[in-house]
């Protein structure tokens, strides 16, 4: 629907974006109208001159099934689908059901089951009929589950109830993944987390730089359940790189809410590599679109390596305007294609620099034969120089403030002889922004 404050162009993406999901969800499309007005009718979101027009087309055979864009309420639904007389669905229907095929861990079955029985809750009217009784008398003042209670009180209830069940599984998978993280934390590790708009290559950049095995297909929501891999950087230092689950525009807030210990992945992380296709010439409003959400989950602040995918579809002159809109927004934005792994040394290059947070300077002395203390300092930090001395190898880097302990029987502390390598801490001169 086209109303006041919109731009025919944006209502027209957002249209083609609901056909792909449409036929992601596994439907045909056999056409699309977008109607013009000043306002949503509270009755049928539409206006009843639509209404009538659909009616007679429906009459003809042409369609049995009915998607709007925007979202309906129980109201407007049960009285389309009762003048209609076929189903009726909105977009985030469309979004729960490819969501609900796509799900394969026991952990994205709860949530997602959880986000459509939420949704599914309100528009439970019109599935019975209000005077079906299930039984014959009515029940006892107060009583519950009676004889005489309709049946759709039944639904309910049976619905609330598996939502509180799914609630303390869905709780305890938060528990799970923060025991996880904690354990990766206990590596030492920094973390980053990949977002951006579904189907922008976040999984196939994932193959691309670890050599993971993830699925990665030309299709929308193609991933749900994160997946969490080591990478090597340049410099031999790791971080840990998890695939998230896509965004899309009008992004369910029942979907979010039960993704929460999904999305975590995203907040919990260190450093954000947020995927754009630059190939969609509605990249500017996909970032936006990630931008949002990203401010919605309190992630917008964190340190973030903008990559542009995709370059590879794009011819020469093509290539030159779509990175310069996008870089006009984010100067230090890496220009790659993850399926040709182009662009993957300066990518890494960018998440090396990016991914040194709370990192301080340091200045050790390892005893000869302990070669593998700088070989673990280095998978966690920097070694910038070594020299060679009398007590051992002595080294300056940086290390990131939580490992620092670890390396703290090297220190090289004033005041005390080169060759005793022993102190208290690695000697941080200044911290690293």
């Amino acid at each position: 629907m086209l109303l006041p404050g919109t731009t025919a162009e944006a209502v027209g993406d957002q249209m083609t974006e609901l056909a792909d999901l449409t036929r992601t969800a596994g439907a045909e499309v056999v056409g699309t109208d977008i109607q013009k007005r000043s306002g949503v009718d509270p009755a049928h979101f539409i206006g009843m001159g639509k209404v009538e027009e659909l009616r007679e087309m429906r009459l003809e055979g042409a369609f049995d099934m009915v998607i709007c864009n925007d979202d309906l309420s129980p109201r407007q639904q049960r009285n389309l689908e009762r003048e209609l007389k076929v189903r009726v669905l909105d977009r985030t229907e469309v979004i729960l059901d490819i969501f609900a095929q796509h799900a394969r861990t026991h952990e994205g079955r709860l949530q997602v089951e959880a986000a459509r029985l939420h949704h599914m809750l309100p528009r439970l009217i019109g599935s019975y009929a209000y005077d079906r009784q299930v039984g014959g008398r009515r029940g006892g003042v107060g009583a519950r589950g009676g004889a005489g209670e309709q049946q759709i009180e039944v639904e309910r209830r049976r619905i609330r109830k598996r939502m509180r069940d799914l609630e303390r599984e869905i709780e305890q998978v938060r528990s799970q993944r923060h025991q996880q993280r904690t354990g990766r934390r206990s590596a030492e590790l920094e973390t980053a987390a990949i977002v951006g708009y579904t189907n922008a290559g976040k999984s196939t950049l994932l193959n691309a730089l670890t050599g993971a095995h993830v699925q990665a297909e030309q299709r929308v929501f193609a991933t749900l359940d994160p997946t969490t891999r080591r990478l090597a950087l340049p410099t031999g230092r790791e971080v840990l790189l998890t695939d998230t689950v896509g965004f899309i525009q009008k992004l369910p807030t029942d979907l979010v809410a039960a993704f929460r210990a999904t999305l975590e992945e995203v907040t919990e992380a260190d450093l954000i590599i947020q995927v754009l296709d630059v190939s969609a010439s509605t990249v500017l409003d996909q970032a936006a679109t990630v931008e949002k959400v990203l401010g919605d989950l309190g992630a917008a602040d964190k340190p973030r390596v903008v990559v542009l995918n995709k370059v590879d579809l794009l011819g020469p002159l093509a290539r030159r305007r779509a990175i310069g809109a996008v870089t006009s927004r984010y100067p230090a934005a890496v220009a790659i294609s993850a399926t040709r792994r182009s662009g993957l040394k300066e990518l890494l290059g960018a998440v090396e620099k990016s991914s040194r947070g709370d990192m301080v300077d340091f200045e050790i002395l390892v005893p000869y034969g302990g070669e593998s203390v700088l070989a673990a300092l280095r998978k966690v930090g920097g070694v910038e120089r070594t020299e060679y001395v009398e007590g051992g190898t002595r080294a300056w880097g940086w290390v990131p403030r939580h490992a620092a302990q670890r390396f703290e029987a090297y220190a090289a502390t004033a005041g005390r002889s080169a060759s005793s390598g022993r102190g208290g801490s690695p000697r941080a001169r200044r911290p690293r922004g």
